[in-house]
């Protein structure tokens, strides 16, 4: 399996782990991007509570409810 922080990492160009909460906005972008299933539905889990303070379900359901809007 991936590691979801390494790759969101890379993916937004952040020198370190602990600043992915201050690049929400790229992590958010990434997110939409990734495919869940190469990761760990715990570490989905606590990457999402980790940066964006909120469930990983809660976060997949306004991804959808965006997606909707559009």
């Amino acid at each position: 399996m991936n590691d979801i922080f390494k790759d969101m990492q890379a993916n937004v160009g952040c020198e370190y782990i602990s600043d992915l909460p201050s690049y929400k906005r790229k992590v958010w972008h990434e997110m939409k991007r990734l495919n869940p299933a190469d990761y760990e539905g715990r570490q989905l889990e606590d990457f999402s509570k980790y940066v964006f303070g909120m469930s990983y379900q809660t976060l997949k359901d306004v991804m959808k409810q965006q997606k909707a809007i559009w």
